[in-house]
């Protein structure tokens, strides 16, 4: 079968399976709303006292139900939303809503997306179709990764804190091997690639926490995290560790997939110069992974940024109150970074060499 005529019909079967969740309201345990008319009125401004506007609107919803015993059935809802939708939504004709019944009045719980989720799963695998990637092997990953995440939710939910982090460290070593096993196969760039992998994040991490020891965390306020989640140590150095590990085997992937090829094409290279090129193609990476970071540790708290900002607070309080922990944790996944270069490097050279010597 060509490939044209495959791509259309990886096209016509992500498109009917999009338009199926239009209809799928009968799985659904919770009442389906379908939107067919929204009537908008606005109701007044408010004024904060640092002046910043916001708009209030009340909308009048009517819509139709998609399942359970009130099936077809009319219903008025009420929404009311500000213009600057940060902690409201505005609804328009033709979503579907998931509603609840408080006593005896039903209102908004959320917007149903399983559309908007299903087309952007579908617009995946089309891309990955086009790519010409190993999509099995990438799909089995995730689902097998996906599972791990679940247990890992459901221990540190059901067990005491207490074994957060070594949960935390479990799932990160069954995630590595995962990964790297279904992807590469059971291989020596996998072996690599995990002893790299594994020896890099396990320094960086402990040089981190040795480094934060001597310094007391004087700057990095570790209760000013996400919700305020205790212990607010455990709770940060697991998510350090996740952040980091994903970012290194990514290197580490890298540069071993290039020495393997360096060797293939030179087969008597000596460890010397082989070492020496995975150093140059790991300061080649560095620059770009770290400045990826930082991109991210950016995108994650511009928001919040800018609403201490508007608020007329200082640009230092402003980073002393949102910012410390992103970039702390940028800086352990930098020191895992750099780290990574010479231990890939020599442990690939090793057993690289080693193999092919066999």
């Amino acid at each position: 079968m060509k490939n044209w005529v495959k791509i259309i019909i990886i096209c016509l079967i992500g498109i009917a399976i999009t338009a199926l969740t239009r209809i799928d309201s009968a799985i659904y345990s919770d009442p389906i709303v379908q939107v067919t008319s929204v009537k908008t009125n606005y109701q007044s401004t408010e004024t904060d006292e640092y002046k910043n506007e916001a708009k209030i609107y009340n909308q009048t919803i009517t819509g139709k139900f998609l399942n359970t015993k009130d099936k077809g059935k009319t219903i008025n809802l009420t929404n009311q939303y500000d213009s600057s939708l940060l902690m409201t939504q505005k609804y328009r004709v033709g979503q579907q809503l998931v509603v609840k019944k408080n006593s005896s009045e039903y209102s908004i719980y959320s917007q149903k997306r399983d559309t908007v989720v299903v087309g952007l799963i579908s617009l995946v695998v089309l891309i990955l179709f086009l790519m010409k990637y190993d999509r099995i092997r990438l799909f089995l990953s995730i689902v097998l990764n996906i599972i791990v995440f679940v247990i890992f939710m459901y221990i540190i939910i059901n067990v005491p804190k207490s074994i957060l982090l070594i949960s935390a460290i479990i799932t990160a070593l069954l995630v590595t091997i995962i990964s790297l096993v279904v992807i590469l196969g059971p291989s020596f760039n996998a072996l690599v690639a995990f002893l790299s992998t594994t020896i890099s994040t396990t320094l960086a991490i402990l040089l981190s926490i040795f480094l934060m020891y001597l310094s007391n965390n004087q700057n990095i306020h570790l209760e000013y995290s996400d919700y305020g989640l205790q212990p607010y140590f455990m709770v940060f150095i697991s998510g350090v560790i996740f952040s980091v590990l994903g970012v290194i085997m990514d290197e580490t992937m890298d540069i071993t997939a290039s020495l393997i090829e360096i060797k293939q094409e030179v087969p008597d290279v000596q460890d010397g110069k082989l070492f020496k090129s995975g150093m140059n193609i790991g300061r080649e990476l560095v620059g770009p992974l770290i400045n990826i970071l930082l991109f991210i540790v950016v995108a994650e708290h511009l928001n919040i940024v800018f609403l201490y900002l508007s608020n007329g607070n200082s640009i230092n309080y402003t980073i002393d109150m949102t910012l410390t922990l992103g970039i702390a944790q940028l800086l352990i996944s930098s020191i895992g970074i750099l780290i990574t270069v010479p231990i890939t490097s020599f442990i690939a050279t090793k057993i690289i060499n080693r193999r092919v010597a066999k």
